[in-house]
């Protein structure tokens, strides 16, 4: 299938949605939250799977499509009518202090951040005055460690972001990351095309590689996403079709 890499977890990318399916928490400023109901059930009365898209975009000089973003990945669960199945959750401009609670909340089995990252400081996320806040793979790798259980993916979609996939995906089934810098327009193609096969009963592999076919059917042949997978990850889907 190409880029994944077995013996760890995943590196990834990120994704992009419109409307939203499922609840939302904002964080606006510091201190202030606005979380929804967690209604994690489906209509036949069973749990569904979490996505949980987290983002940050403390740059203000470089803006990222993040609306976009979330609408496609919204639109994927819709069109694949895996509502009942799949519950997409939202967590805007994180901070750092804000990662533990929203995966303790969710209990996300795909856990996806969308963001900057610079080759030299890795993740960015925003701090308690809406600056930036690097963050390094080891700690990023530590919490995983702690709220790993669950969670099937990690999704890096923000540039450089590849060795925190690496560290991460020491303690989770599957990441994806990117090596090197990714557009907006390339970032919401892979993860519309991931998520896609996720909302369909595909497995992360199979996923992974529908989103890197869509970037290749658009012309992007030099931003390439990668793929982790522990041994012994599995290939069975994160959503079983009903």
């Amino acid at each position: 299938m190409g880029d994944i890499v077995h013996g760890d977890k995943i590196n990834g990318d990120k994704i992009v949605g419109d409307k939203v399916a499922g609840s939302k928490v904002v964080y606006q400023n510091p201190g202030q939250h606005i979380p929804a109901p967690r209604d994690g059930r489906g209509r036949d009365g069973g749990e569904r799977a979490v996505v949980l898209m987290m983002s940050a975009n403390p740059n203000r000089d470089a803006p990222l499509r993040l609306d976009e973003e979330r609408r496609a990945i919204d639109q994927a669960i819709v069109r694949a009518q895996a509502e009942h199945r799949l519950a997409f959750k939202i967590a805007d401009a994180v901070r750092v202090d804000d990662l533990s609670h929203c995966l303790l909340r969710h209990g996300p089995a795909i856990a996806h951040f969308s963001g900057h990252g610079t080759a030299a400081d890795g993740l960015v996320f925003s701090d308690d005055h809406g600056g930036a806040r690097p963050v390094p793979p080891d700690a990023l790798a530590e919490l995983f460690a702690v709220l790993s259980d669950g969670l099937r993916c990690v999704v890096l979609n923000a540039c450089y972001s590849a060795e925190q996939a690496r560290a991460i995906a020491e303690h989770v089934p599957y990441v994806v990351g990117m090596r090197k810098w990714i557009d907006d327009e390339a970032a919401i193609l892979f993860s519309t095309g991931f998520y896609e096969g996720i909302a369909h009963g595909k497995s992360v592999p199979v996923a992974f590689a529908l989103g890197r076919a869509r970037l290749r059917l658009h012309g992007y042949t030099g931003q390439a996403p990668v793929l982790l997978a522990a041994d012994g990850a599995g290939e069975e889907p994160v959503v079983p079709r009903s």
